[in-house]
């Protein structure tokens, strides 16, 4: 599934890089603080769902319609998994949205609050042990008193206040997992001012298309600890229904002078869930970020480089399914500011410092559903200590790498 042009790519759909349309929530370069550790993957999605809704009769639930909605959902993982690791999707939240009618079902319009019980909230995993985990069953998703007007939306909360962590799962010994949203299932009770209960409706809640969150690739050897990642930022904005908006920190090694130097090349934007099959995938307003972490930036001072600046001169995508198979995004350069390292800190420069990256049109293969974009190789030309000669930098891309979109084809 996650075959590019050259290499096995593993991680995907929770972090993109790029946006396929010029959404304003990635039209500015990434925030350092925004992005997450090496070897992160954070991510927000809107994904469309359809809903049965029910009501109870005489003790029976009576089933009176479906309705097309979404559901959002953020979370963060790893990029990579060990042979039979266990891990977690952790710092989840998300929240379903039901439209006015919700509110003036029966004509109710002394409806003042509601009440909302999330019984069933499944968190699937391909290829993983558990397949599928209820987060209900781990924490209570119970809502009180949410404060509604009749005739408008009502948003119920998943929780309504702090995150959940899905987990454990156990990873197999290879391939590739992929955390989906499965089923949610809401009992929500419309009460009156004076919390009399004037309506009960259940609504059982399914995918209608493409709702991976992220997909993981079992590259590491056995024996690892268990991935329980904490503490990441997660401040997205909402995206429209079928988009997600993420950054992933790809681990790269590479060589700076030659000598080796560890490395993060993070990513992000907003970018739909799927492509036409006679449309393209056209990718705008994305941006990224090179991440030195503190053991690399001592190493850099210990060698007595103080300062560096330079360009990016290539960072290839290398797309699977899709034509042209590679493109260069840095082929007119990237410029990398001066900056001063500093001993035991963390280096994030923003790329670019102002405005954004265009990629693509990606379209279809022929005979290919769907269209995957991984990070590839990269190069830089930096000057050292203000120095005008020029050190050339390259880095292998991750292998087994990372997948930033795997869009399928509709």
């Amino acid at each position: 599934m996650f075959t590019s042009s050259a290499r096995v790519r593993g991680v995907g759909a929770l972090a993109a890089a790029v946006a396929a349309l010029a959404l304003p929530a990635s039209a500015s370069a990434l925030q350092p603080a925004d992005v997450p550790d090496i070897g992160v993957d954070t991510g927000r999605f809107s994904l469309p769902i359809k809903c049965a809704i029910s009501v109870p009769v005489g003790g029976v639930a009576i089933k009176v319609f479906d309705l097309n909605t979404t559901v959002d959902v953020q979370g963060v993982a790893a990029t990579e998994l060990g042979a039979g690791q266990k891990f977690w999707l952790t710092q989840g939240s998300g929240s379903i949205t039901f439209p006015s009618w919700l509110t003036t079902l029966g004509g109710l319009a002394t409806v003042q609050r509601a009440d909302a019980t999330i019984p069933t909230l499944d968190i699937g995993a391909d290829n993983a042990t558990p397949n599928a985990i209820n987060v209900a069953d781990l924490q209570p998703l119970s809502i009180r008193n949410i404060p509604i007007r009749f005739g408008q939306t009502l948003k119920v909360g998943l929780p309504l206040q702090g995150t959940f962590d899905v987990g454990p799962y156990t990873a197999p010994d290879s391939g590739v997992v992929t955390l989906r949203f499965n089923r949610a299932v809401a009992n929500i009770a419309l009460k009156s001012f004076f919390n009399q209960v004037l309506l009960r409706v259940r609504a059982d809640c399914r995918p209608t298309a493409n709702n991976a969150l992220l997909s993981i690739v079992v590259s590491k050897p056995a024996g690892l600890p268990e991935s329980k990642i904490l503490g990441q930022p997660l401040n997205f904005p909402a995206v429209p229904s079928g988009y997600l908006i993420g950054i992933i920190n790809a681990p790269y090694r590479c060589t700076l002078g030659g000598q080796p130097l560890d490395v993060g090349i993070a990513v992000g934007g907003t970018i739909p869930l799927a492509v036409r099959r006679n449309g393209s995938l056209l990718f705008e307003e994305s941006s990224g970020a090179m991440v030195l972490p503190p053991e690399s930036v001592n190493t850099l001072l210990d060698r007595g480089i103080t300062r560096l600046s330079g360009k990016v001169t290539m960072l290839n995508l290398d797309v699977g399914g899709g034509l042209p198979a590679v493109q260069n995004v840095a082929a007119a350069s990237i410029d990398i500011p001066e900056t001063s390292l500093v001993r035991g800190q963390k280096l994030v420069v923003s790329l670019p410092v102002g405005g954004t990256l265009t990629a693509g049109p990606f379209t279809l293969a022929p005979g290919s559903n769907n269209i995957q974009v991984a990070l590839g190789d990269a190069t830089a030309d930096f000057r050292l200590n203000g120095s005008s000669t020029v050190t050339p930098a390259a880095c292998t891309a991750p292998d087994p790498g990372v997948i930033l979109v795997d869009a399928p084809a509709f």
